[in-house]
Order: C-alpha cells, then sequence, then structure tokens
C-alpha cells in the first residue's frame, strides 16, 4: 500500500516570498476558486504579513498555504490582538493532516508568550464549511455558535473589525461580508455538502446563518486564543500520538511473545 504523502509547514514573512512561490500560490488559489484575478490576489497577499507555506516532504514541492496577518485593534476602551486568517488552499490528498494547524497554533502561542496582558482572538470569514470547522473544532470560544448565542460584547467586536476591514461589504444584520453578484467563491467539487456533511449541526448551523456562501458571502467568526484552547489542542495533539504509537507497540509486544508448539 503507498503511504500517504506527508505535510511540511513552515511560516514564511510575506516579503521574504520568491516570485516562484508566489506563482506556485496563485495556481493553487485560482484552481479552488472562481471569479479570481491574479491582481486582486496579489493586492490582498500584499495586505498579509505572514504565509505558513505547506510542502510535501519528499517532493518540496508547495502544495498548500494559508495567509495571516496579527495586529492590534482598539474596542470597549481596550486593546485585543487579532489573528487574521485569509485564503487558505491545500490539496485535498493532504486534508486531515494537523501540520497546519500545529504550525498557525505554535505561531499564536509565541504571540502570547510576547503579549501575555493583551486578549488574543482568530478573526476568520468563510464561505466554504471545511474553514468554518477549522476553527469551531479546535477553540471551544468560538462566535457565532451553533448552540448558544453571541454574547453582546463578542458580537461588538466582530462588529467593529469587520466595520474597519470591510466597509460597505460587511453586512452587520447578516454577520456576513458579502462583496456582491461577482466574488471569489470555492468551486463546488472542493468541499461539496453532502448528506454527512449537512449531518453536523455545526454545518447545518453555518448554511443557516450563511445561505449566501455558494455565491462566496463570507461568514465572519472569531475565537478566544487563551488556556483553555491551548489545553483542547495539546489533548488533540497528545491523543493523536497515542493513536500513532498503539500499533507501533502491539508489534513489539507481538514479535516478543514465544512461537506457538507445533
Amino acid at each position: 500500500m503507498t503511504p500517504s504523502p506527508k505535510l511540511r509547514v513552515r511560516p514564511v514573512r510575506v516579503g521574504r516570498l520568491t516570485s516562484d512561490q508566489i506563482d506556485r500560490m496563485w495556481k493553487l488559489y485560482a484552481d479552488h476558486y472562481d471569479h479570481v484575478t491574479r491582481d486582486a490576489f496579489d493586492r490582498d497577499l500584499g495586505e498579509k504579513t505572514l504565509v505558513f507555506l505547506g510542502i510535501d516532504a519528499a517532493s518540496k514541492e508547495i502544495v498548500g498555504f494559508s495567509t495571516a496577518r496579527i495586529y492590534r485593534h482598539h474596542y470597549g476602551g481596550r486593546w485585543v490582538g487579532v489573528y487574521f486568517s485569509g485564503d487558505t488552499v491545500v490539496l485535498p490528498q493532504y486534508w486531515g493532516q494537523r501540520a497546519l494547524h500545529n504550525c498557525v497554533f505554535a505561531t499564536l502561542v509565541r504571540w502570547k508568550l510576547r503579549h501575555p496582558f493583551t486578549p488574543l482572538y482568530w478573526h476568520l470569514i468563510c464561505s466554504g464549511y471545511r474553514t468554518y470547522l477549522t476553527l469551531v473544532r479546535n477553540f471551544p470560544e468560538h462566535w457565532p455558535h451553533h448552540a448558544r448565542a453571541t454574547p453582546r460584547w463578542e458580537r461588538g467586536l466582530i462588529d467593529s473589525i469587520c466595520r474597519e476591514r470591510y466597509g460597505g461589504a460587511w453586512r452587520a444584520e447578516r454577520g456576513v461580508i458579502s462583496f456582491g453578484e461577482v466574488q471569489p467563491v470555492l468551486k463546488q467539487a472542493v468541499a461539496p455538502f453532502t448528506s454527512r456533511v449537512l449531518s453536523l449541526p455545526e454545518v447545518r448551523f453555518f448554511v443557516e446563518a450563511n445561505p449566501g456562501h455558494a455565491k462566496g458571502d463570507e461568514l465572519a467568526m472569531i475565537a478566544r486564543v487563551n488556556l483553555q484552547a491551548g489545553i483542547q489542542v495539546l489533548g488533540k495533539w497528545l491523543r493523536r500520538l497515542l493513536r500513532r504509537a498503539a500499533p507501533a507497540r502491539l508489534q513489539r509486544r507481538g514479535a516478543d511473545l514465544p512461537e506457538p508448539a507445533r
């Protein structure tokens, strides 16, 4: 059986990307989204500070990326840190691997260590359910939430961030960003809404909260990056390591057993 390809991820400052790397990122993006242009992609990239490059461990080819910007935002009489997650594309054969999640989380931890007294929020906009699930399954304190109402302060923070960043494209009454009839939209074949996917309560909420997702409307979300989130992510790492180690332990145990008498 052919082993699954392995994904490696490393953070790179936008200013240090080579033209070849940017060209490859653009190709990945254009292959996964409709209604996109190279000029708009380059402008958006120029607003970011960091790119997480996904690289195949064997071929060293770029097979995915996620753009990001970390900045401070003033709201409610205080400063908060905002990690804004932008365009994210990973080839399907690497889905399910946690290299990207781990690299992003390590970056957030480093930021918190440098700014221990500043609250940090992950700000995400999403028109696809896979990106949405990445946030809601890794951060317990996220809003909007499928099972409980968004508190007043967090609702106000979402509004403040989105008004500053998106201006008239922010539809506060719906909680989405919409740039009109023609906007970037995930290709239908990339992550289809199957009956199994729609059976998840989180995904059903996503579809109800963002009925315009099919034409590219983006649901605006935030998640609190704190100790509770860190414990949850670390717990997932440990469970994953234990699952990987179990077959090896059983193999070694089997090798130690005496051969049956004949």
